[in-house]
């Protein structure tokens, strides 16, 4: 599927290694993925320099696997998502020398496998931790909430051999997961639900004694060579990139920065006018303002688990007073209950 700049919808999939190891699982289990290997094998077009696949066709994926191997427990596939099969991107930021390093480095590379979401990695100083924040930027089923939590805290252990990994909080959807202690069961309770959508951010936090941990993996040999392969791809990739999705991680970068989150501070971040930024959503059906409250949206549910106070959140979050965070909360935005299990 080619996905050109001015169409409505131009976040996708990449080809990269989530859609491989799914194609894998898919072949197993006797779906034709023919497609999939034209898609390896053909030149792109020459207007597009990289193919996208959509998220409806990658569920179409997920469903017909289903139907075909449904003794196949979601919980097995986020396994062999994790597994040493799958190129993930813990497995190519394992030449960093520490914990903290490797997440640091995976979660700048999410433009391997899409731009339908990104990751934050921060520092929880106060409560002596560290968070990898999974940020959709469009609604996403909520199977992929689940997988990111699986791959890095169950699947992150299994990679790395370190088994004493500590995980405080898992949270998914925007709401704390009582039942932390096994994803694999929390996995596989009520699978229809985790096909709705979500747009609220999901977080592993885990502690940082954990994190500060040598990786026996670590090898600079290696971190370099992934580098040189790795880095001009995102570099190319993020070039191209459509402005939705520009628009986002400017946010986040002035969010991470404590800058202005107006439109007149992003654009000129971007290096345009904010005329011609209005213009360049427009045609992706969207604006500025539903992705910089897609955004706030995302930061408030995390504060108000980590307990930040409303004049906190207002001042961190750029809004002029704290009524609008209050006008969130009353709007059940933010501040949702314990999942218990989907």
């Amino acid at each position: 599927m080619y996905v050109n700049r001015r169409m409505e919808k131009p976040l996708g999939w990449y080809p990269g290694p989530f859609v491989i190891s799914l194609a894998s699982i898919a072949s197993d289990v006797g779906c034709d993925v023919d497609w999939f290997e034209r898609i390896m094998s053909e030149q792109p077009r020459v207007d597009r320099h990289e193919r996208l696949i959509s998220m409806a066709f990658v569920q179409s994926l997920c469903d017909r696997i289903g139907k075909l191997s449904p003794q196949l427990a979601l919980s097995e596939v986020m396994q062999r998502q994790s597994g040493p099969q799958a190129a993930s991107l813990v497995a190519l930021s394992l030449g960093e020398p520490t914990l903290k390093a490797v997440l640091t480095r995976a979660a700048a590379m999410t433009l391997l496998n899409t731009n339908l979401f990104t990751y934050r990695f921060e520092n929880l100083p106060l409560r002596k931790a560290y968070a990898l924040n999974f940020l959709p930027i469009a609604p996403l089923p909520r199977w992929l909430h689940v997988s990111f939590a699986h791959q890095f805290s169950v699947g992150l252990a299994r990679r790395t051999g370190i088994s004493d990994i500590d995980i405080e909080e898992v949270v998914l959807c925007g709401a704390r997961v009582a039942q932390r202690s096994d994803l694999s069961a929390l996995t596989d309770a009520g699978l229809s639900t985790t096909m709705v959508s979500d747009s609220a951010p999901s977080r592993v936090i885990y502690k940082a004694k954990s994190m500060d941990q040598a990786n026996q993996f670590a090898n600079k040999p290696w971190r370099n060579l992934t580098n040189s392969l790795v880095n001009p791809l995102i570099s190319s990739r993020l070039k191209a990139q459509p402005w939705t999705y520009r628009c986002y991680m400017m946010i986040l970068k002035h969010f991470d920065a404590g800058l202005s989150l107006s439109m007149e501070a992003i654009s000129n971040s971007l290096g345009a006018d904010v005329s011609t930024l209005r213009r360049y959503l427009q045609v992706e059906a969207t604006g500025f303002k539903p992705l910089v409250t897609l955004f706030r949206n995302q930061q408030a549910q995390l504060m108000m688990i980590d307990g930040v106070s409303i004049e906190q959140m207002a001042e961190r979050l750029d809004f002029k007073s704290v009524v609008s965070v209050k006008r969130l909360c009353r709007a059940g935005l933010i501040g949702r209950e314990a999942i218990p299990a989907f």
